[in-house]
């Protein structure tokens, strides 16, 4: 009885093989802790993301507030300006009121210098007539020559009066000099000491200036270092969007593998339970996620250029020759190119998704233009493709896509300088370094 009970349940066993050849590739545990796993390292790197989008907060915010206290400085060293610009244009007009003063002395040193030079004159008259005359003989000849006392009394007042005026006329001769001597040096000194200062005052400006301009110059820097953290923000905003779609992607692959292995399960246990062949045959009709991609596999647009499905985990994206290769550049810099680049040769050349898989994203980008991301699991591995530049997107987020279904149009949008296709193959998820990226031509026959 024992032996025939294990005979029919090894019957049984063979039974539902037959009857279900997919069991063959029955969903694993290990699978679907595989899908476990992928989700907690892209919740991992969503957390990293995140960190590194609150330190860009805090830089941004260190920036704004050395900005400020820059901009109260450039405030300060502007007052500083506008004060020495004042004192140089009270200056500038005292220095124009001196150079008047010193024109009217002018004037008042040429009636001066007139005035001695009469006086000169005079001087040089009396000095003849004194030479011609004998000198101090004449004054006694003048006194000896009296008529009467009344008349020489007369004579020495007259004789006294010429002697006194000459020596008057030598003192207001002399003062003149001197007056003019002292008008000249303080004029002088005082222009001279003004337009010192002025000078100094200049220097000054110039000097604040230059302070200004070194102020603004860092004020340019940490604005340009703000811009760019935000900047660094916003791709890290664009890259944590990224990880959330791929997050969903992968909880929709693990529902549909535990939807599939409950389904397989419970088809076992319909076996075990001694279920009729039809039976077991309709429930296995009704099984399998991979039904969803029967149908058609391209557009009547550009149908004839489609590529052929090839075999393999993956096949070619787009027909057309490859232009620029997968790795570091000889042009441009030398810089790093994470895919390869394929040429477009028709009017309408179609792109295809190069393996089963769930668009996650799609969208248009700055950089990618017109770009499609898809995430394929093979043999438990997961895969990331990215379609860039298209002209026209055909799929959108949260769509299940089959291998060498047309999900888009070749294209020149973006950042791309002639229309062709940019596809990258990453082992892993996407990430903005593209740390995960693979040369396409090692998993496809082009």
């Amino acid at each position: 009885m024992k032996r025939r009970k294990v005979m029919a349940l090894a019957a049984a066993t063979a039974l539902s093989i037959g009857i279900f050849p997919h069991f063959a590739n029955a969903v694993s545990d290990r699978e679907i802790q595989e899908k476990r796993d992928a989700i907690n390292a892209i919740r991992s790197k969503q957390s990293a993301v995140q960190n590194k989008i609150n330190n860009a907060d805090q830089q941004i915010q260190k920036l704004q507030t050395q900005q400020k206290t820059l901009s109260s400085e450039i405030d300060k060293l502007d007052l500083a300006v506008e004060e020495t610009s004042g004192k140089i244009r009270s200056l500038s007009a005292d220095i124009q009121k001196t150079k008047q003063d010193v024109e009217t002395l002018k004037r008042e040193i040429a009636e001066i210098q007139e005035r001695i030079e009469k006086r000169n004159e005079i001087l040089k008259e009396r000095v003849r007539s004194l030479q011609e005359s004998g000198g101090v003989i004449s004054y006694l000849e003048v006194l000896l020559g009296s008529q009467s006392f009344s008349d020489f009394i007369d004579r020495i007042s007259a004789v006294t009066t010429i002697f006194e005026a000459d020596k008057q006329i030598i003192r207001e001769q002399q003062a003149d000099k001197a007056l003019k001597e002292k008008k000249e040096k303080e004029l002088t000194d005082k222009l001279n000491s003004l337009q010192a200062d002025l000078k100094e005052l200049e220097q000054l400006k110039q000097k604040l200036n230059e302070q200004i301009n070194q102020k603004n110059q860092l004020m340019a820097n940490l604005k340009q270092k703000e811009q760019e953290h935000h900047e660094m923000k916003m791709a890290l905003a664009e890259e944590q969007e990224l990880l959330r779609k791929q997050e969903a992607a992968v909880k929709y692959q693990l529902q549909q593998l535990m939807e599939k292995k409950r389904a397989e399960e419970a088809a076992k246990r319909r076996v075990v339970a001694g279920h009729t062949y039809s039976s077991s045959s309709s429930s296995s009709s009704g099984s399998g996620s991979n039904d969803t991609y029967s149908g058609g596999s391209s557009s009547s647009r550009g149908a004839s250029n489609v590529p052929p499905v090839a075999s393999g985990a993956f096949m070619r994206p787009a027909n057309g020759p490859i232009t620029s290769g997968f790795g570091y550049r000889s042009f441009g810099g030398g810089e790093f190119h994470p895919g390869i680049d394929i040429g477009k040769r028709g009017a309408v050349v179609p792109v295809v998704a190069a393996a089963d898989g769930y668009v996650f994203r799609s969208y248009l980008s700055s950089s990618y233009g017109n770009v499609i991301f898809i995430t394929h699991v093979i043999n438990g591995q997961v895969y990331t493709t990215v379609y860039a530049h298209l002209e026209a997107r055909l799929v959108g987020e949260g769509q299940a896509v089959r291998k060498g279904q047309v999900i888009g149009y070749m294209g020149n949008t973006g950042r791309s300088t002639g229309p062709h296709l940019h596809f990258e193959l990453h082992r892993g998820q996407w990430n903005p370094a593209k740390s995960n990226a693979v040369n396409p031509l090692d998993y496809i026959n082009f």
